[in-house]
């Protein structure tokens, strides 16, 4: 059996496998079996993310992704590192206020609310790497076709020897197909079956929270 870490970039896997479906009740730890050989050994799973910053029509968002993080926090493998959104206003062109003939924004702009993730990546990074530099896993599993990766996968695999899996969750070959030591685009419908109970026992005293409504 091969010692094995996952890490999870949250907001690539939403974005990339998630958004509009009714999987994201995901069982990050079935999941990330169900994608690896039966001789990966998961001694932990790395679920890296942060808190919803919801535009107004979505604040119920934000209730959604709490009940999930705490599902999540009670299987034994999974360790949650948040960052943070930033909520910035700034001016950009209306998607209606463009040249019907060429496609090209003219001048008019409108002021917008736009959020970006900030962490999360720098966090996956500097795991990964402290995870290699300790010894901690022969083999390490990234969830995420983002190419910010690519100095981090290149650095654990040639560097320190470890096996470094890359799984894209987008439907597109990620460059990072490049540098991994295995590659693999993740199926579209395998969420679905990966999810966890509608019904999860969290904490010491029994409480049971549940799949929200939207999600099921």
């Amino acid at each position: 059996m091969k010692t094995t870490i996952v890490y999870v970039d949250g907001y690539n896997l939403y974005y990339g496998l998630l958004k509009g479906t009714k999987a994201k009740w995901l069982d990050l730890v079935a999941f990330s079996r169900a994608l690896l050989r039966p001789d990966h050994d998961i001694v932990k799973v790395r679920y890296f993310t942060a808190p919803v910053k919801t535009y107004p029509y979505d604040a119920p968002a934000i209730e959604r992704q709490n009940t999930y993080l705490q599902a999540l926090g009670s299987l034994p493998e999974v360790e949650i590192s948040l960052g943070f959104y930033s909520k910035n206003p700034t001016l950009l062109p209306a998607y209606e206020d463009r040249c019907k003939i060429c496609d090209v924004p003219n001048n008019g702009l409108v002021r917008v609310v736009k959020l970006e993730e900030k962490r999360s990546d720098v966090n996956i990074a500097t795991s990964m790497l402290m995870d290699a530099f300790n010894q901690r896993a022969e083999s390490f599993v990234l969830v995420s076709g983002d190419t910010d990766f690519i100095s981090p996968v290149t650095i654990v695999r040639k560097d320190f020897k470890k096996n470094v899996i890359v799984l894209n969750p987008h439907n597109r070959r990620s460059d990072l197909a490049k540098y991994a030591s295995f590659y693999k685009d993740i199926p579209r419908e395998l969420p679905l079956h990966c999810q966890l109970p509608d019904a999860v026992p969290v904490g010491l005293h029994g409480r049971i929270i549940h799949r929200p409504d939207p999600w099921r």
